[in-house]
């Protein structure tokens, strides 16, 4: 990979970042205002709160925090493209793990989500089918997810291949054996 494309996939990976970032603000920022305020109340109740909103907003700012960081040079390239990797790919797992324990139903005791039937979108069948559903019907989860799985690649092959995190001499081999730009 010469420096030109790694300049480039850096980029579309800082705004596939912003992107993923924003779209959790944009979700859980108006929603965690609202149970803050109601917490009170829901906790009275022996409800506990929908954590989503908390945990995104959380989520946005360690996206956020990342090119912040790498711009300052307080974190490296590498350790940056790593962490970048890790939390799109837990951002992917904790949205299947969601899906997958029935929204929530964990946190309350002795409920549990319908699996069959109703006006709902799950039909019972495997994690995988219940997966492909929410891919299917829902355009804002599938656009997030798709821009996660893309740049949690484009760091996967920043890793391996950017010049900038090569030794000396293979990143000469590199560039040496890359064709001109003439």
């Amino acid at each position: 990979m010469d420096r030109r494309t790694s300049k480039l996939l850096r980029a579309v990976a800082a705004a596939l970042v912003f992107a993923t970032a924003a779209f959790h603000l944009w979700w859980g920022l108006p929603r965690s205002i609202i149970y803050a305020q109601a917490m009170g109340g829901l906790l009275g109740q022996g409800l506990p709160p929908d954590p989503r909103p908390f945990l995104f907003v959380a989520f946005a700012a360690l996206l956020l925090a990342g090119p912040y960081l790498v711009t300052r040079g307080v974190v490296g390239l590498r350790n940056a493209y790593l962490a970048g990797m890790i939390l799109m790919v837990a951002s992917i797992a904790a949205w299947v793990f969601w899906h997958a324990t029935g929204h929530g139903a964990f946190l309350v005791d002795g409920f549990s989500a319908p699996s069959s039937g109703g006006s709902g979108h799950h039909h019972g069948g495997s994690t995988v089918l219940l997966i492909l559903d929410h891919f299917n019907t829902e355009p804002a989860e599938t656009a997030i997810k798709t821009i996660e799985a893309v740049a949690a690649a484009i760091f996967v092959s920043l890793l391996w291949r950017d010049p900038a995190l090569l030794p000396a001499e293979r990143r000469d081999r590199a560039e040496s054996s890359a064709p001109s730009d003439s």
